[in-house]
């Protein structure tokens, strides 16, 4: 068959083809009126005759299919054709529902790089620089811890990919330790929560020995923080028996008071 066929439903192009083939009837060979009068005389017997009928010598023309045969198979065709459509929409609409998972790196999840000119600094530490909504909220902190007697102050805020590549590489090198190990108290490149400006590292300036040790837990600033960082929009990131295996940091706090640090931290969380 010719190639226009193809793109036809097989039920369709089934019926085309059919059609397409000789009929019997034109296929044999033409019988002459004279074989006709002979046929009949030699059936003459007696007195009687019987007639011919012309019309019994040729193969009966088969019907084409009608026009209602022909939709149905090709409704049939495209019922069946439709459902496995169905069935595999429904499929990658499944798979596709399904809710991604974090691409985590030795507990720690992936962070954008905030833009380092659109952070302020803080007015007690020119080296802390902040995302201005949090940098706001930090300096309020700290004015008001201070006025209750706490010395609260920050450390450390914004870090870039080069600050966490030094903290996480070199000195995992300088103190011979296993990337698993190193990963407990500061994450790799790319994957701290140090590069969204959200991030603050507190100390209590009255007992700078606690600096970034567990120990910083036993300050009035910690026992500060515990009661009044949230007031402020502020949780800590890493508590004890965290579900992310980091090492607890009591020092360590982030900011989750708008749409955007929210999504930061918790979406797509486990």
């Amino acid at each position: 068959m010719a190639n226009f066929t193809d793109d036809i439903p097989e039920a369709r192009r089934e019926t085309l083809m059919a059609s397409a083939e000789p009929s019997l009837a034109k296929s044999s060979p033409k019988v002459t009126p004279w074989l006709v009068l002979g046929l009949a005389a030699v059936g003459l017997s007696g007195a009687g005759i019987w007639w011919l009928k012309p019309g019994a010598l040729f193969a009966p023309k088969a019907e084409p299919p009608s026009a209602t045969d022909i939709g149905s198979a090709v409704a049939a065709q495209q019922t069946v054709a439709s459902a496995n459509d169905v069935s595999e929409v429904s499929t990658q609409s499944t798979a596709s529902d399904q809710p991604g998972q974090p691409n985590a790196l030795l507990g720690h999840r992936p962070y954008p790089i905030a833009d380092a000119s659109n952070l302020v600094t803080l007015s007690t530490n020119a080296m802390v620089a902040l995302k201005p909504e949090v940098a706001q909220k930090v300096e309020t902190m700290m004015t008001e811890a201070n006025a209750a007697g706490i010395r609260l102050d920050a450390i450390s805020g914004f870090r870039s990919l080069e600050d966490q590549r030094y903290l996480f590489f070199d000195l995992k090198a300088e103190r011979g330790q296993t990337p698993e190990i190193r990963a407990e108290v500061s994450a790799p490149p790319g994957y701290s929560e140090h590069h969204t400006g959200y991030a603050v590292d507190f100390v209590d300036l009255s007992q700078p020995a606690t600096e970034l040790e567990t120990s910083f837990e036993q300050t009035p600033a910690f026992r500060w923080l515990e009661e009044n960082a949230a007031y402020y929009g502020f949780e800590l990131s890493f508590p004890k028996d965290n579900n992310q295996n980091v090492a607890y940091e009591p020092w360590h706090w982030r900011y989750v008071g708008n749409q955007e640090s929210l999504e930061l931290f918790y979406q797509d969380r486990n």
